[in-house]
């Protein structure tokens, strides 16, 4: 009798994804995410944005208010919308977005990652053109992420976020970052301005900016307009890469284009809506320009000071396919630290705490100090000994426009 081996079909040959709730296993925990393909898409692998939501803002209500699937739907990309423990991501900085004690520590950077990881085991997303993008908490994670994973996306987009005063020593991203921030200059829960938050003090929107233009070896920017936006671009930078900033004449809300009542009401606590500017159709936009090169050897690893043999890992490998799960579903082969395995999608399912996996990588705890700034969750029982790591200079900073005189900060106490 002939002994068959059940090999999964790619995705071309098999049936197109169906869009909806979606569950990985990551870092030890049940993850979840919202998939949405769009419609009439031809088969093969699409580009990819993966949308990360803000603090409290479900992943099905981030999906509906930012209105992506519209523009997936006329430009043929994949959309996955991540969904954070609690509604809340591990965004980099000492607390879970700045609020409040990380009480179930988890890599959401991993989890990010993972997600890509699963969409590329599956053949349904081109690695070359997976984009990453975020709101507010999200848009902390994403910027976490253009620091600790930049290898693995073609650009990335913050809106409603500035970086932490750490990063100027301990964002080191393998390569340069295609990057567009977007700012409300009547935001009043992450003003443009900077402010102390719990667990990291922020820098301007200006200065934000300017951190990823000296990252990317940018020239000067070249400033424009649009409705209710002055906008700077950074295109003369390090093969590969641009900054783009967006300051809009807003609140705590991305553009679109066109508001309505909801929006209003929403302006009372979170500033303004502006219309005539949409802000998923500029990323899109600014993310078409880029692919990842070709995979190349990894980079000379880096040292840490006060060891002679104590490295940074150089990127994780993708999960590779291996056969097919009983129930269909494609098996990944295990890496170290353990990549996400697939899970059936359901209709609905509960995240559960169990623990990170042995060998996890580490997570940003601290990165307003750069003694710290590396610092891995240490197994349980223990403390993790901070490291500190050698200080690489950074390239001269870009002219920053002066903060008008007629302006002013809005602060929530």
């Amino acid at each position: 009798m002939a002994l068959s081996v059940l090999v999964p079909a790619p995705v071309s040959a098999q049936q197109s994804p169906v869009s909806g709730e979606r569950r990985i296993v990551s870092g030890g925990l049940t993850r979840e995410f919202i998939l949405y393909v769009p419609k009439n898409a031809p088969p093969g692998p699409k580009p990819l944005v993966i949308a990360l939501h803000g603090a409290w803002q479900p992943a099905s209500v981030m999906q509906r208010y930012l209105d992506l699937d519209k523009v997936a739907d006329r430009e043929g990309f994949v959309v996955a919308y991540p969904k954070g423990l609690n509604l809340l991501w591990n965004d980099g900085r000492a607390t879970v977005a700045g609020i409040m004690p990380i009480l179930y520590p988890r890599d959401d950077g991993r989890f990010v990652v993972d997600v890509l990881d699963t969409l590329e085991a599956e053949g349904l997303v081109d690695p070359s053109r997976a984009y990453l993008m975020g709101f507010s908490n999200g848009g902390f994670l994403t910027a976490f992420v253009a620091c600790r994973h930049a290898e693995r996306f073609a650009a990335f987009a913050t809106m409603m976020m500035t970086v932490p005063v750490g990063y100027n020593e301990s964002c080191r991203p393998s390569r340069p970052v295609p990057i567009l921030l977007m700012n409300g200059t009547y935001d009043p829960i992450v003003p443009m301005y900077g402010r102390p938050t719990p667990g990291a003090r922020l820098m301007s929107a200006d200065e934000s900016a300017a951190l990823f233009a000296r990252i990317d070896s940018c020239g000067a920017p070249q400033e424009t307009s649009a409705p209710h936006a002055r906008i700077r671009r950074w295109e003369n930078c390090a093969p590969g890469a641009a900054v783009a900033f967006y300051e809009i004449d807003g609140g705590h809300q991305p553009p679109s284009q066109s508001t309505d009542a909801a929006d209003a009401l929403a302006a009372v606590l979170l500033g303004p809506r502006r219309s005539g500017l949409d802000a998923p159709q500029e990323i899109w936009s600014f993310f078409q320009r880029f692919t990842l090169p070709p995979a190349s050897p990894p980079a000379e690893p880096l040292l840490i000071a006060g060891s002679a043999d104590a490295t940074r890992t150089a990127p994780l490998a993708a999960p590779r396919v291996t056969s097919a799960a009983p129930t269909g579903a494609l098996a990944l082969a295990p890496t170290t630290p353990a990549p996400a395995q697939l899970v059936s999608p359901a209709p609905a399912a509960t995240a559960t705490a169990s623990g990170m996996t042995a060998g996890a990588r580490p997570i940003l705890h601290n990165p307003d100090s750069l003694a710290t700034a590396w610092q891995g969750i240490a197994p349980a029982g223990t403390m993790a000994a901070p490291v500190t790591l050698a200080v690489v200079p950074l390239p001269p900073p870009s002219p920053l426009r002066q903060r008008p005189a007629n302006t002013r900060s809005v602060s929530l106490q």
